[in-house]
């Protein structure tokens, strides 16, 4: 199982866990959760930066050799250094920059036994700035990029594509991860109020402005930009064109999309350049027109049924799902989540939602007490929702530290961490009344 760890950066002090397929995290506002989140995308998107950054260290051969240019320096155009410079710059345009950190941060993923990456600070004085971002690789990975440097071989057509995929079946499972992570930041709203405008704006920001976005929201909203024109027909004519592609049953499909539909009150549909609220009488709304619950939510429930369709394993990381959403609301998108999550994805989810922590404990519930009353729980909750208990996980972020909040007894999230602050609203009710009470004698 992979494993994480946090020192010395933003809200946290230090934390240590476990990387469960399905995990929440949960807390009060900067306690850090998206801190930890991101860390999460930091790590996980590491081997495909690597793929991208072999095949483009191929074509960039090439490109010199038309031109009869040489690199600076052979170690320059090592794959080793080409990555660690794209780390260094990722690092800081995730977290933001390393000098005002203290010395003693450090970030740390372990993949497996033998594959892992390490982020930390250097103050050396043979080093340009201070607090110098500093990689280390674990060996079997630092051998994997030595046999990998220049390994691409370059036809008329690009890279061949079984080197392609051998190259990729060799590093995943180095990894052991097969996941392309997506990250769904919170306070989307923003990016769907200008959906009709993003193109435009996007195009116009030169390479130092759209630099200065935060990767994870830079890399969703690129996502989004590329995958809208697929959803011309609405939902069900994407279902369409990927129904001969997938081997999922139609009943998951079709729970999904009926799922969608209660959440969103209509279904989504990019057409005309227009981004469209679809109601049942076949008229539209205008997504910057809609709810602020439709645009919080209309990109999660696109995303989720569009990755549901295709044949890729995907880490989902999506912060704060509740947004904006009516509790019933919140119990769906949360049943949305966990029917995606029970067809091989994997999900981080932070929120502050007892709706949605009370929802996944009826999950779990569901799947333990299913080996005595499969039928009637299943009337209750069907299957395809259920939460297997041995691949989920819940932690409580608060005070720089992070601490598992599963009943080792009954394997579900437990009820103080809930809806914590409950205790403390009915506390101040209970000292009025007793103050009332008092009056009255």
């Amino acid at each position: 199982m992979h494993k994480l760890i946090v020192n010395k950066l933003g809200p946290i002090e230090h934390c240590e866990l476990e990387c469960s397929p399905f995990m929440t995290l949960t807390g009060f506002q900067a306690s850090g959760k998206s801190t930890i989140a991101k860390v999460i995308y930091y790590f996980r998107t590491i081997k495909d930066d690597i793929v991208e950054l072999a095949k483009g260290q191929a074509l960039n051969k090439i490109s010199a050799a038309e031109f009869q240019e040489t690199f600076d320096s052979e170690r320059k155009s090592e794959l080793k250094k080409i990555l660690e410079n794209h780390l260094r710059e990722k690092f800081l345009n995730t977290f933001g920059s390393s000098w005002g950190m203290p010395d003693e941060m450090y970030i740390e993923y372990k993949f497996s036994e033998t594959c892992v990456v390490r982020v930390s600070l250097k103050t050396d004085n043979k080093y340009q700035t201070p607090n110098y971002i500093w990689l280390t690789f674990s060996k079997e990975l630092n051998g994997f990029l030595r046999r990998k440097n220049n390994c691409f071989s370059i036809t008329p057509l690009g890279i061949p594509e079984e080197e392609l995929k051998r190259f990729k079946a060799e590093l995943y499972k180095m990894f052991d991860d097969h996941c392309q992570a997506v990250y769904i930041p919170a306070g989307r709203s923003m990016i769907t109020l200008l959906s009709q405008q993003l193109s435009y704006i996007y195009a116009k920001m030169d390479d130092s402005q759209k630099r200065s976005l935060d990767s994870c929201t830079k890399d969703y909203l690129e996502l989004i930009l590329r995958i809208k024109p697929e959803f011309s027909d609405g939902l069900r004519g994407l279902l369409a064109f990927y129904s001969r592609k997938t081997s999922l049953p139609s009943e998951v499909t079709g729970q999904a999309l009926k799922l969608i539909k209660l959440i969103l009150r209509g279904t989504y549909r990019y057409s005309n350049g227009e981004d469209q609220i679809v109601l049942d009488d076949g008229k539209y709304v205008k997504l910057n027109f809609s709810s602020s619950g439709q645009q919080e939510c209309v990109w999660i429930l696109n995303l989720l049924f569009y990755y549901l369709l295709r044949d890729r394993q995907i880490l989902f990381i999506i912060e704060e799902p509740e947004s904006h959403l009516f509790p019933e609301s919140q119990k769906y998108i949360t049943e949305l989540i966990a029917l995606v999550n029970n067809c091989g994805h994997s999900v981080v989810l932070t929120t502050h939602s007892p709706y949605v922590l009370g929802t996944l404990n009826n999950l779990l519930y569901a799947r333990t007490v299913q080996l005595r009353n499969v039928k009637e729980v299943n009337a209750i909750i069907p299957e395809s929702l259920w939460i297997d208990r041995n691949k989920f996980d819940s932690w409580f972020v608060k005070d720089g530290t992070i601490e598992n909040c599963m009943d080792s007894e009954i394997h579900m999230i437990q009820n103080e961490r809930i809806d914590e602050i409950s205790k403390v609203i009915n506390d101040d009710f209970d000292r009025i009344l007793e103050l009332q009470n008092e009056d009255e004698k």
